[in-house]
């Protein structure tokens, strides 16, 4: 069994990246394969609406252009289970 964890806050080492390691030790513990990944630690270009990925012949969420994000991306498609921490800012 696999299991991603992206920690999407930028306090990395706050209340949610807490959360975050200790869900992983969780999944570790009960024999799955975990990485873990701060999304604001990594090279990321986000979309440019170029639309290649939506043309004929093309793999469905494959981005042309690559960028430190299509890795883990490939690595949520093959993976079990997902886990994905954010801030949630209100008032």
């Amino acid at each position: 069994m696999k299991t991603i964890v992206i920690n999407a806050d930028p306090k990395i080492k706050q209340e949610i990246g807490k959360l975050l390691k200790s869900a992983a030790k969780g999944a570790e513990s009960v024999g799955s394969e975990v990485e873990y990944f701060d999304l604001y630690k990594i090279d990321m270009r986000g979309c440019m609406i170029c639309s290649i990925c939506k043309k004929k012949n093309k793999e469905s969420f494959k981005c042309y252009w690559k960028d430190d994000l299509s890795q883990i991306i490939e690595k949520i498609l093959n993976a079990d289970t997902l886990l994905i921490g954010s801030q949630i800012f209100f008032n």
